[in-house]
């Protein structure tokens, strides 16, 4: 999973989330969850490092909780929007790989 996708790639619209929210991108080399809180975006490999099954379910829908927490449907391993970092569940210390992301003209492009 080393496809980055290059800066400059869009991979989605900020309005396209609800805020906080997340949803699946479209770049078909790498599964890379888009997430939202506020004007700013965020975005991780789409896979629960517990498990390594996707973040969201298979229609895409994927758990907030606190307005700050991912949650994976899966186990319940949770993750700080902003870091990715495990906040609770069988996840321990494994946190979400990042993917470099800036918010431009309303689009969420790779950095």
């Amino acid at each position: 999973m080393s496809d980055m996708p290059p800066p400059g790639t869009v991979l989605g619209r900020l309005d396209a989330l609800g805020d906080p929210g997340a949803f699946p991108s479209d770049y078909e080399a790498l599964p890379i969850l888009l997430v939202r809180k506020g004007d700013e975006a965020f975005a991780y490999v789409n896979v629960c490092p517990h498990q390594g099954r996707p973040l969201c379910l298979p229609s895409g829908r994927t758990l907030i909780s606190e307005e700050s927490f991912i949650v994976c449907p899966f186990h319940g391993a949770s993750f700080a929007i902003e870091s990715g970092a495990c906040t609770g569940g069988p996840a321990g210390r494994a946190g979400l790989k990042p993917v470099p992301v800036k918010v431009s003209g309303g689009e969420i492009i790779a950095a």
